[in-house]
């Protein structure tokens, strides 16, 4: 592409962030700016991190390369353009190896189609593609924040969108940087509905274009946020009863049994075939990275259950001291280490009745207790968990940090302090 194109795009894109901050709420533009900032600051960190470690042989690198190629055959042959979005790959003027491989992974496919608009804005430019998506994050996660603008909550929601893993793994050109932010804004105009008696139909809308966009490019992503959403209305508008809990109980079983019906992955008995294959893949893929933790899987719920008080302990306390061996594992530990502490932390001030957990909060837990364990079983890569996990990562900073007693912190005060400074 040439300058003026880039020159363009880099214009294009401070006018956005700019009229972006003018139509923000007052109470919210000096936290955007900051949010925004520190989330650039966290692209430069990943690229630089994909570059030395990873020498650009990564998937957010695939999909710019295999944009680019696209964009060459849609110049030569623009009739490719139409072939393209009908899904008719074999018919385009690209390698054969890239129609095979857009047969074969439907969601990269799908993927690839959602981030073209964004190639062109950024004029193919892979750093402007990956600023581009992570102002569009960022505009994803404002409205969420905004929920809880005037109260104590918001500045531990903020803290905890701050977290370092979850933010550099929701920055740049990567399928959880657009699909997470998406589920956050999603999640906005579900509370938003879900708190006034007139229903918005254009939002009900955009939320069901949100949701369909998140699935068909990360559909269990999409599937738990079903599940959070269920939960969090249940504890929102039903009232704590015996009858309340067996109906509820019901509800989540259905909901449950109805994502198989979404997608074949999701049903109860192909599931642990899943995480078997899931297993296989990493440890197939993974073999220059750090060595698989061993499981003794098969195709059965049997054996699941069998590896799960294993696959708990390596989700929630690894990476173990022998498992560092550089720096990008010595980072993931210590962030480990502290969400553990003050996990303990928060068990003893509970049971000394300094804090009270709601059942809610107990659900939630229990509920990444046993998200997580899957999870490793069927990712026991630390270095692909790690990316994974930021699933739940920030229900869980949440919980632990309203409870543990680091939201009454001097630092916690002091951030408090400085973001409801900035924001009158």
């Amino acid at each position: 592409m040439n300058l003026f194109l880039l020159l363009f795009s880099s214009f294009l894109f401070c006018l956005v962030g700019y009229v972006s901050f003018i139509r923000m709420p007052a109470d919210l533009r000096q936290s955007y700016v900051l949010f925004v900032c520190y989330r650039m600051f966290f692209f430069v960190i990943q690229s630089s991190f994909f570059y030395f470690i990873y020498k650009n042989e990564l998937d957010t690198f695939f999909y710019h390369d295999a944009l680019h190629e696209l964009f060459a055959g849609f110049i030569h042959a623009p009739s490719d353009i139409v072939l393209f979005v009908q899904g008719k790959y074999s018919e385009l003027h690209i390698t054969d190896e890239l129609k095979v491989y857009l047969d074969r992974e439907t969601r990269v496919a799908f993927f690839i189609k959602v981030l073209f608009p964004f190639f062109l804005i950024s004029a193919g430019n892979y750093y402007l593609m990956g600023a581009w998506l992570t102002l569009l994050g960022t505009l994803c996660f404002m409205p969420f924040l905004s929920l809880n603008k005037k109260s104590e909550m918001f500045s531990i929601w903020f803290f905890v969108l701050l977290i370092p893993s979850f933010t550099i793994w929701t920055v740049g050109i990567l399928k959880e940087a657009f699909v997470i932010p998406v589920l956050f804004l999603a999640f906005f105009i579900f509370q938003k509905n879900t708190k006034t008696k007139e229903k918005d139909l254009l939002s009900i809308v955009f939320f069901i274009v949100l949701i369909l966009l998140a699935w068909y490019v990360k559909y269990y992503l999409v599937a738990l946020f079903f599940i959070i959403c269920i939960i969090y209305f249940i504890h929102s508008n039903v009232t704590f009863s015996i009858l309340s809990i067996v109906l509820s109980s019901v509800l989540l079983a259905c909901a449950l049994f109805g994502l198989g019906y979404l997608h074949p992955a999701l049903k109860w008995d192909v599931f642990p075939e899943v995480i078997y294959i899931g297993y296989n893949l990493t440890c197939t893929n993974f073999v220059h990275s750090t060595p698989c933790i061993p499981f003794d899987l098969d195709m059965t719920w049997a054996s699941i259950i069998q590896n799960f008080p294993k696959a708990f302990l390596y989700a929630f306390l690894s990476p173990f001291p022998w498992q560092i061996h550089n720096s990008t594992s010595l980072l993931a530990a210590i962030e480990s280490y502290v969400f553990l502490i003050l996990f303990f932390v928060m068990l003893i001030r509970w049971g000394m009745n300094k804090t009270k957990v709601s059942r809610i909060e107990l659900l939630g837990l229990l509920s990444i207790f046993i998200v997580g364990s899957l999870l490793i079983l069927a990712t026991p890569n630390l270095g692909s968990f790690s990316r994974y996990r930021i699933l739940y990562l920030p229900i869980y900073a949440y919980i632990v940090i309203k409870h543990s007693g680091i939201s009454g912190s001097g630092f916690l005060l002091w951030f408090d302090k400085y973001v409801k400074r900035h924001s009158n």
